[in-house]
C-alpha cells in the first residue's frame, strides 16, 4: 500500500498554488508600504516590514515542503526540475518585495510632492503584473490534470502574454519616473536621488521576476 501511495502521491500543483498566494501576500503589501513612505510614517513601515518578512518566510517554508514532496513523487505531469525552477522564479518575486520593505527601513527619505503620483503609479503597475501571475497560477491545477496539454493551454498562454505586456508598461512608467527625479538634481540631494533610484530598481525586480516565472511556465507548456 505504501508503494502505491508513493507512486500516486497528491499533485504538488496544489502546494504550488498555495506558494503563489503567499508570494502575492508579500506583493500586496507594496502599496501600503509606499503609502507609509510618502506619509513619512516610519512606525508603519516597521510594522509592514514584519508582515512582509513573515509572509516571505511562509513562502520559503512552502517552497521547501513542495520540493521535498516532488522528490518523493514518481508520477508528475511535468519534470521535477522544471517545477522546481518555476517555483524558484516565483519565490524570487517575494524576495524582491521583501527587499523593497528592507530598503524603506534604511533611510527616512522625504519624498518630493511632485513625484508622489508617479511613484504610486509605478507601485500599482508592479502589483498589476503580479496579479496576472497569480491568476495564471490559479489555472495550473486545470492544466496539470490535462498534463499541460489541451484547449486550456491557449488560455493560459494568452494570460502569460498579458503579463509581458503589463511588465513592459511597468518599465515605461519606471523610465518616466527616473527621468523626472534625475531631472531634479538641482533640488534634490545626491543621497535622496540614490534612494529613489534604488526604489525604482527594487520594484522593477518584483515585476521582472514575475515575468521570468511566467516565461518559464510558457516554456514548460510549449515543450508538451
Amino acid at each position: 500500500m505504501k508503494v502505491l501511495e508513493k507512486f500516486f502521491a497528491p499533485s504538488p500543483i496544489i502546494q504550488l498554488h498555495e506558494h503563489s498566494k503567499k508570494v502575492h501576500d508579500c506583493v500586496e503589501l507594496l502599496r501600503p508600504l509606499a503609502n507609509a513612505l510618502l506619509d513619512g510614517d516610519y512606525e508603519e513601515i516597521e510594522k509592514l516590514h514584519k508582515q512582509v518578512s513573515k509572509a516571505e518566510h511562509k513562502a520559503d517554508q512552502i517552497k521547501t515542503e513542495l520540493r521535498d514532496c516532488m522528490t518523493k513523487t514518481y508520477f508528475l505531469s511535468v519534470g521535477r526540475m522544471e517545477l522546481s525552477r518555476f517555483l524558484g522564479y516565483q519565490d524570487d518575486v517575494a524576495d524582491a518585495a521583501e527587499d523593497f520593505a528592507v530598503l524603506l527601513l534604511l533611510r527616512k527619505t522625504r519624498f518630493p510632492e511632485e513625484l508622489k503620483d508617479e511613484f504610486i503609479k509605478l507601485v500599482d503597475q508592479v502589483i498589476t503584473v503580479c496579479e496576472h501571475l497569480l491568476a495564471v497560477a490559479e489555472k495550473l491545477s486545470v492544466l496539470a490534470k490535462a498534463a499541460f496539454t489541451g484547449g486550456k493551454t491557449a488560455e493560459v498562454l494568452e494570460a502569460i502574454e498579458k503579463i509581458g505586456q503589463e511588465e513592459w508598461q511597468a518599465d515605461l512608467i519606471e523610465m518616466d519616473f527616473a527621468r523626472h527625479f534625475y531631472g531634479m538634481e538641482d533640488k534634490l540631494d545626491p543621497i535622496t536621488i540614490f534612494f529613489l533610484d534604488k526604489y525604482c530598481k527594487t520594484l522593477s525586480r518584483v515585476s521582472n521576476n514575475a515575468e521570468k516565472a511566467a516565461k518559464y511556465l510558457r516554456l514548460i507548456i510549449r515543450k508538451k
